[in-house]
């Protein structure tokens, strides 16, 4: 509805009175009286149709209606009648035909003829219920085709159409059959009456209803002529000049054509019968206007072809695109982008063999090649490449053959605009060759392959051709485009590097030449293409075409093509590993020699250089082992010389244990390769163990973890047998008393690692051997020895789960007795010991929860966050437990469950506290189970607890609180609400300074949950400010995710995972993440924020660099004196650097910030109140004392004073022409000290005057001479007043017009 007057009429400035205009009860009904009057006792004059008259003639043709029998309409009805104007509008409210559901939203709209819509539904409805009908479509069909009858107005017609043709889609279709004749010719009358009238709304209706009426009939009556007259209706208004219209039509069409019963349901003909038609008055209209200076026509029939092209046939659509190329010729921009476009709809519709066959869409592609257009014309060159290449997509499918044959000319031509200026057209066509590569080229790779392999010496084949005008991108002229270029070969040596390598070679050996060029500009790009090549044809022929250009003879140490190490070493996988065997390892064996030599006759660099490079060259193996095809033949070769470099070369450790690991894991599924892998496990795992327990207490070895993560790896497809053998061995060290304590840690990781692939025996072994362990003061062993036990008990092997079933007693009793002894370290390992236990309790074991709920309770608030975590994990197993194995009912076991744990609540602060947490945590997890009565007794001795004194107990006891705001429901928590806050507002000062911000955080959650009424009567008088203080923040967080959430543009799924996220209940950790730790003040945590800042700059280094040496060295070992921990003085370095001390300024980039005369001065002076910066660079300017403040111009005179070089200024003083100039001062314009410093206009300003225009009174005004100027001066404030005030008038006018 609009919005309702403001101003009453006959009063200026009269305004209703507040409160008034938006009561339901108004003192004042004036306006309301007079829009009921209006509303309830409309005259018959008005614009609508819906005359007593009208409603008469529509009762008496309702009953001579044959289709619906409806008995006499009540004669007595007045339409100025409030009583039946309200009978009327109720068949339009409790319609209950579901087709019109969407019309009853318009009821309320303020549009004349969505009013029009539902007065005509709602008459029909009331007559249809007069005469006893159920409200079928069958019956609103009948009746609205005899209202169409009698209706006289345009919108009565319109809105009856409308109705009709929302019914005409529910109508059974035999219905419509049999009426075809009867619809379609008052549709057709109506057609020819509005064809050239401006009732939009009307036609689009009509046309509608012909189409649906078309799209029902059988094939047999698509030879009748009156069905085709019907259908020629239609297509004649394809071409209407009104858009709508127009648009609607041409949908008509695409229906009826598209979507008819008989051509999707059954078995459909080929084509429809009116698609020849459609074609014919197509080719009809183009020809006809297509000389004509007038290209509507020709655009409007385009743009129906567009979509119904694909759907002629062969006939009809030869002759359209033979009528569509001539039209191209036409030179018109637009009707050429039209044609293009329904050529290219066509082509993506994919039209059907016996539509469009391979022949005819070859021609069409032979075609199109005269009409291409200039390669400077952008959006003409990116239509017809995308036309052409949706033509060869097509034609791919209906021939790969001919496709193949047709693709390099296309790749000639398109790369004739990789050389264009226009960066679009470069970009479009190289995102057209990928898309033949990966469409057209890529499905055809066994077939072009077979013609590489079949074509005689030097013939050019498809492939060829197509390559060869990629590989001629790399020419100097399209230089600018080498970029793109780069990236079509990479895509080309992806598609078809690995069937046609070798004619790929040339092309590889010119990226190279070109890589070595001084400042190429695409490194990145060439690179990318080059791990193309290697990833596709592997490295064995690249590097035949591209020769790494290293032997270990060199007499200069360039090293030219060294960047194409990390290249390979970034792409190569799934090759062959005897390569790396014959060319590789010979390689790196020659370059460490070379070192070796080097170093001894003290050529220090040149030996690091060779060095390095034999480290590269074996940094190359993990990508070897990367899934290689002849791992069973090759493996066998390289195994003894891995085993030799694990033992005597440590810098090469890690790229071997990373390759063997890449060999187990890539091949866990191929039995073949596991086997062949596994059967060197007896000669790499000895290894590996000698590494892993050889232990330099002096310094730490950093490969260790990756040995013993190699170690894991090789056992996992290791034999039964092999692993006890190894177990026997590592064990024997542990019982030697010789053993040193490091080598005995590197035992225990082992025997972790052996554990789950031993028998039963084996374990039985370990067990007795780590059970002395668990008591040791030795902290270390402890851990170890608890962590094996940990993998006993959890692992899944049967010898495992046989072990822990046979002897879970003894593995109880264990572990109660060495809970004294056990040390903090060693509480996750144990702790999760005891949930595997928990786990496999066969009965309620009370005594054995009795004895480790304790301890349990404790680990909740333990420093490691590993202990915390398996502490509540093991509180709740055993919760499970205890539910599990008992008869009683759940809520009954957990009863008696909070009681167990209640006990340490009467214990030590510490324990207090920490059986809290414990409760907070049973709380989250059984919060649907708990009974009621249980929760009050919790929340009683939590209220008692937030009194306390100890600071740990009241931080545990708030997180409760939090915990229980945050499930309970409002219904259960709304009984104790008042007990809570009570609670929270009575304590001693200590507590409720150090805990305001976490009290303020629980209000804030209980204002969400109960509103801020509710929790602000319940608080004391001095929480109020508190309360409102939260509730302002509140809303202030709202706004500004309000903000967040319209500016950003998302789908609906993303709103619905959005709406997901937010009702899903916060998980414990993000409850409890507040009491694990300090709480501390919003301040306090900025400055931690900026320490973390100061933290990273401290532990960045930077290096000394002179301009007067040689540039770094970094296989100096002096190296490391050259790296500073510090930033080097900026000043010193400049100076150094240039020999000249400057006092300018200088920019975060480099640049000198000269600044002039005053406004340097003026800059020196506004500095002075600041605090010292951190650009002054002389220790003197720091140390010195702030001077008075003198004048810029004195200290001007005093500096040149002081200069004896310089001769002295002249000084003014005296009189006459001596005495000293002043500088007039400029007056101000009146009102600028209302002027807005931040915005437009003015504002009002403290102890003054409103801010209008006040002209202050000067006598110069009276001056004759100055009567010109002072009248031009009023002129203008007039005519800047004229604007200003045209320009509120307009902005009001908006504003008015924005709130109808």
């Amino acid at each position: 509805m609009g919005r309702g007057p403001g101003r009453v009429k006959g009063g200026k400035g009269k305004r209703w009175k507040k409160g008034q205009s938006s009561s339901s009860n108004p003192v004042s009904k004036s306006h309301r009286e007079a829009a009921k009057g209006r509303f309830f006792h409309r005259t018959t004059s008005g614009g609508s149709g819906l005359t007593e008259k009208a409603l008469k003639r529509h009762n008496e043709a309702v009953l001579n209606t044959d289709d619906v029998e409806i008995q006499d309409a009540d004669k007595s009805w007045d339409v100025k009648s409030d009583k039946t104007y309200g009978t009327f509008m109720s068949g339009l409210s409790d319609c209950t035909n579901p087709t019109f559901d969407r019309v009853k939203t318009f009821w309320d709209n303020n549009s004349a003829s969505h009013k029009e819509i539902c007065a005509v539904l709602a008459a029909v409805t009331e007559v249809i219920r007069s005469k006893g009908g159920s409200e079928t479509e069958t019956e609103y069909f009948a009746a609205l085709m005899t209202t169409l009858d009698s209706v006289d107005t345009d919108d009565s017609k319109a809105a009856v159409l409308y109705l009709l043709n929302m019914v005409l889609k529910r109508v059974a279709p035999p219905v419509l059959k049999s009426r075809f004749s009867s619809v379609c010719k008052p549709l057709l009358d109506i057609l020819a009456q509005y064809s050239n009238s401006a009732v939009t709304p009307l036609l689009r209706s009509t046309l509608s209803c012909l189409a649906t009426m078309l799209r029902v009939q059988e094939t047999a009556v698509w030879n009748e002529p009156s069905t085709t007259q019907v259908y020629h209706g239609i297509l004649s208004f394809t071409i209407h000049p009104k858009p709508k219209v127009r648009k609607a039509a041409q949908h008509a069409v695409c229906a009826i054509l598209k979507g008819s019963t008989f051509m999707t349901q059954g078995d459909p003909p080929p084509f429809h019968p009116a698609a020849s038609i459609t074609a014919k008055f197509c080719i009809q209209q183009m020809e006809s206007s297509g000389g004509t200076g007038e290209a509507h026509v020709p655009l409007h029939v385009l743009g129906l072809l567009k979509d119904i092209l694909s759907v002629f046939p062969q006939t009809s659509l030869k002759s359209t695109c033979e009528t569509i190329l001539r039209v191209l010729t036409l030179s018109n921009v637009l009707v050429t982008s039209c044609a293009m476009q329904a050529l290219h709809g066509m082509f993506t519709s994919r039209p059907k063999s016996t539509s469009l066959p391979a022949d005819m869409n070859a021609q069409l592609i032979n075609a199109l090649y005269d009409y291409q257009p200039s390669e400077s014309d952008v959006q003409p060159t990116l239509a017809w490449l995308a036309v052409m290449c949706k033509a060869h997509c097509n034609l791919q499918r209906l021939d790969e053959r001919l496709c193949v044959s047709h693709l390099p000319r296309l790749f000639a031509t398109a790369m004739k605009c990789l050389a264009s200026e226009k960066r679009e057209i470069t970009v479009g066509a190289s995102d057209t060759l990928k898309e033949l590569l990966h469409e057209c080229v890529q499905p055809c790779v066994e077939r072009l392959q077979m013609e590489v392999k079949s074509a005689p010496m030097g013939a050019l084949t498809s492939a060829h051709k197509m390559f060869k005008s990629v590989e001629g991108g790399l020419a100097y002229k399209y230089h600018a485009s080498w970029g793109l270029v780069l990236q079509l070969l990479g895509v080309f040596f992806d598609v078809l590097g690995k069937e046609c390598p070798a004619m790929m070679k040339k092309c590889l050996q010119s990226m190279a030449d070109l890589r070595n060029t001084h400042q190429f500009p695409f490194i990145y790009d060439l690179d990318k293409a080059l791990g193309m090549a290697i990833r596709s044809m592997g490295p064995r022929l690249v590097l035949e075409a591209i020769p790494l250009q290293i032997t270990g003879d060199e007499d200069n140490y360039d090293f030219p093509r060294s960047w194409l190490i990390p290249v390979l070493r970034d792409n190569i996988r799934q090759t062959e590993l005897q390569f790396f065997i014959k060319f590789f390892l010979p390689l790196a064996s020659k370059l460490k020699t070379k070192s070796l030599e080097l170093q001894q006759n003290g050529k220090m660099v040149e030996s690091k250089t060779y060095d390095i490079l034999q480290s590269q060259l074996w940094s190359l193996l993990p990508g070897f082992c990367n899934s290689p095809t002849d791992l069973v033949q090759s493996f066998k070769n390289i195994a003894r010389i891995l085993g030799s470099v694990l033992n005597d070369r440590t810098d090469l450790r890690p790229d071997v244990c990373a390759g063997i690991r890449l060999l187990i894991s890539k091949n866990l599924n191929n039995e073949e390769n596991k086997a062949e892998v596994g059967r060197f496990a007896k000669n790499f795992l000895p290894i590996l163990f000698n590494i892993y327990t050889t232990v330099d207490t002096d310094k730490k070895d950093p490969t260790r973890f990756t040995v013993l993560e190699t170690i894991k790896m090789y056992l996992l497809i290791t034999e039964t047998k092999l692993v006890n053998g190894f177990l026997d061995k590592v064990a024997e060290k542990l019982t030697k008393p010789i053993v040193t304590m490091p080598v005995k840690h590197a035992v225990m990781d082992l025997c972790m690692c052996m554990v789950p692939y031993v028998d039963l025996d084996k374990l039985t072994m370990v067990y007795k051997t780590i059970a002395p362990y668990l008591q040791t003061n030795d902290k270390t062993m402890q851990k170890k020895s608890y962590r094996i036990l940990e993998e006993i008990c959890g692992s899944s092997s049967e010898a495992s789960q046989k072990f822990v079933e046979d002897n879970l007693p003894e593995l109880q009793q264990i572990l109660v007795n060495t809970l004294s002894s056990s040390v903090s370290s060693s509480k996750a390992p144990r702790l999760r010991c005891l949930t595997h236990l928990v786990k496999r309790l066969p009965e309620e074991p009370t005594d054995f929860a009795e004895a480790i709920v304790g301890e349990i309770i404790l680990c909740t608030k333990e420093v490691a966050i590993k202990a915390r975590q398996a502490a509540f994990i093991l509180l709740v197993e055993l919760g499970n437990m205890v539910i599990r194995c008992s008869d009683k009912t759940k809520e009954e076991c957990l009863q008696d469950y909070i009681q167990l744990v209640s006990t340490g609540l009467i214990q030590s602060p510490t324990m207090v506290s920490a059986t809290i947490v414990a409760l907070t945590r049973l709380l989250y997890e059984y919060k649907d189970s708990l009974p009621s009565s249980l929760v009050g007794e919790l929340i009683d001795s939590i209220c008692i607890l937030l009194k306390s004194r100890n600071r740990d107990i009241v931080k545990a006891a708030l997180g409760f609180v939090k915990v229980l705001i945050a499930v309970l429901r409002d219904v259960s928590l709304a009984q104790h609400l008042q007990k809570l806050i009570d609670s929270m507002v009575t304590w001693n000062n200590d507590s409720k300074h150090h805990f305001r911000f976490k009290v303020k955080q629980l209000f804030g959650r209980l204002m969400k949950k109960f509103g801020y009424d509710v929790i602000y009567k319940m608080v004391p008088e001095n929480y109020h400010k508190m309360m409102k203080n939260t509730q302002k923040i509140q809303e202030r967080n709202k706004k500004r995710k309000a903000v967040k959430e319209a500016v950003k543009t998302s789908e609906d799924d993303d709103v619905e995972e959005t709406t997901e996220s937010k009702a899903k209940l916060e998980s414990i950790e993000d409850l409890l993440k507040d009491t694990d730790s300090e709480g501390e003040d919003e301040e306090e945590e900025k400055p931690k924020k900026r320490n973390r800042v100061a933290r990273k700059q401290k532990s960045a280094a930077w290096l000394q660099e002179d301009a007067d040496e040689e540039p770094l060295d970094f296989l100096d070992p002096g190296v490391s004196k050259r790296v500073l921990a510090t930033k080097p003085n900026a000043a010193d370095a400049d100076k150094t650097k240039s020999g000249v001390k400057h006092d300018f300024k200088m920019a975060a980039d480099g640049r000198f910030i000269i600044t002039e005369g005053e406004d340097e001065e003026t800059g020196k002076e506004k500095g002075k109140k600041r605090k010292v910066s951190a650009g002054i660079d002389d220790l003197d300017e720091l140390m010195e004392e702030p001077a008075p403040a003198k004048s810029s111009r004195k200290r001007k005179l005093e500096e040149e004073d002081s200069d004896d070089d310089m001769p002295n200024k002249y000084k003014a003083g005296g009189s006459g022409i001596h005495r000293p100039v002043k500088v007039a001062r400029k007056p101000k314009d009146p009102g600028t000290e209302y002027r807005a410093k931040k915005a437009g206009g003015d504002m009002k300003r403290k102890d003054k005057p409103d801010p209008y225009a006040y002209l202050p009174l000067n006598f110069t005004q009276l001056n004759k001479r100055k009567k010109v100027k002072s009248a031009g001066q009023w002129k203008n404030i007039v005519g800047a007043a004229k604007k200003g005030a045209s320009i509120g008038r307009k902005m009001n006018a908006q504003k008015r017009k924005g709130r109808k």
